[in-house]
């Protein structure tokens, strides 16, 4: 009985395994949640969406500009020291991994476009 299922239990193991590493595989070190940007079109996600997050969680914010024109992006979190870095080319990603505040609103945006840009609102709800 016990070798019946030796076979079936590894099994499970193995996708167990599988899974998990799957899952710790999109988040940075320490990081509870991964959040993908894409710039385009002058806008971050296609509407520049508020984002909820809740007191002290850390967030991995991957970047990217996905122009197919020469149109530079950047990427900031007013309040939250992630400040503009050099401009980003298409094709090019910026990942800042960033704990959120005890509460507050915070702006997202393209340094190099004004308009650009959403919020971050950090609550308990």
């Amino acid at each position: 009985m016990l070798k019946r299922l030796a076979l079936p239990l590894a099994a499970v193991m193995v996708v167990a395994g599988v899974a998990t590493a799957i899952v710790v595989r999109g988040h940075a070190p320490g990081a509870t949640r991964t959040v993908v940007m894409s710039m385009r079109a002058y806008a971050f996600n296609g509407s520049n969406p508020t984002f909820r997050f809740a007191p002290g969680e850390r967030i991995h914010f991957v970047v990217t500009n996905d122009e197919s024109t020469n149109v530079l992006h950047n990427f900031r979190i007013v309040g939250m020291n992630v400040d503009c870095g050099p401009p980003l080319k298409p094709g090019e990603t910026r990942e800042v991994t960033v704990t959120m505040p005890k509460s507050g609103e915070f702006a997202y945006t393209c340094c190099t476009h004004p308009g650009m840009g959403g919020s971050m609102v950090v609550d308990t709800k």
